[in-house]
C-alpha cells in the first residue's frame, strides 16, 4: 500500500510540475513578446527580460515538489566579471539551476533545444545560442561579453545517466581562451536523483549546487580542461 501512495504522490509531484513549466514557458514567451518584438530588443529590455528568468527559475528550484536545495557560494562569487561557466551535467533541471545564478548569462544550448516547440522561443528570447562552428557565434558571443555576460556550456556535452562525470570536451575553454575569460566552474549534484535522464518521474532528494573558484585560462587551454576534469572527478569520489 505504501509503495501504491508513493506512485500515485510522485506521479502527481510530476503532472503538476510539468504543468507548471508549461505555464512558464508561456509565461515568458508573452513576457519576451511584449518586451523584445513589440518593445524593440533594447539592451535594457534584454536585460530585464534576463532577470525576470533568472526569479523564475530561482523560484522553480526551491520548490521542486518533494526536494530539497542548498547553494554554496564559498569563494563569494557575484558574477559581474564575465568568465566561461561549465557544470557538470546530470538533469533536465540543470539548466533552471544554472540560469537562478545571474542574469548576466549567455547558454550555449544543442540545436534541439533551441527548437524545442514548449521554451524554444524562450530560448531565443533571451539570446542562447546553438551550439555552432561558425564565425558569427563568436562575433555574437563577443558582443554580449562586451555588455557583461557570461558564457556558460556543459563541457560532457550531454546529461549523465548515471550521475558520473563524463569526458570533458574541449570547447569551454577553447572559447574561454579566444574570449580572453576566466573559467568558473559550478558542482551540481543530486539532479540526476530526482529527474534521471531515462525518467521523466520525479523522486524525492536533495539537490545542491557549489560555485567552485574561478581559474585564468593560462598556457595550452587543454592543461586547463584536463585539470578542471580532474578536480570534478575529485569532487564526485
Amino acid at each position: 500500500m505504501k509503495k501504491v501512495i508513493y506512485v500515485i504522490r510522485q506521479a502527481a509531484y510530476t503532472v503538476f510540475s510539468f504543468c507548471y513549466f508549461i505555464g512558464l514557458a508561456i509565461d515568458m514567451t508573452v513576457r519576451g513578446f511584449f518586451l523584445i518584438t513589440l518593445g524593440g530588443g533594447t539592451d535594457e529590455h534584454k536585460r530585464k527580460y534576463h532577470e525576470i528568468l533568472q526569479r523564475k527559475a530561482r523560484f522553480v528550484i526551491n520548490r521542486v515538489p518533494g526536494t530539497t536545495f542548498s547553494y554554496d557560494n564559498p569563494y563569494g562569487e557575484s558574477f559581474e566579471k564575465p568568465s566561461v561557466i561549465i557544470s557538470n551535467h546530470q538533469s533536465h533541471l540543470d539548466l533552471m539551476a544554472i540560469m537562478m545564478l545571474t542574469p548576466n548569462l549567455i547558454i550555449l544550448t544543442k540545436n534541439w533545444v533551441w527548437h524545442n516547440p514548449f521554451y524554444g522561443i524562450v530560448i531565443r528570447y533571451a539570446d542562447f545560442f546553438p551550439i555552432t562552428d561558425t564565425d558569427q557565434m563568436m562575433q555574437n558571443l563577443m558582443e554580449k561579453v562586451k555588455k557583461g555576460y557570461s558564457v556558460m556550456i556543459f563541457p560532457e556535452g550531454t546529461r549523465s545517466a548515471d550521475c558520473r562525470i563524463q569526458r570533458f570536451h574541449r570547447g569551454a575553454f577553447y572559447l574561454a581562451e579566444q574570449l580572453g575569460l576566466d573559467i568558473l566552474p559550478v558542482f551540481i549534484d543530486g539532479f540526476g536523483k530526482v529527474l534521471p535522464k531515462t525518467s521523466w518521474y520525479l523522486h524525492p532528494g536533495h539537490m545542491s549546487l557549489e560555485v567552485m573558484q574561478r581559474e585564468a585560462i593560462e598556457g595550452d587551454y587543454r592543461l586547463t580542461a584536463r585539470r578542471m576534469h580532474k578536480a570534478y572527478l575529485n569532487k564526485k569520489s
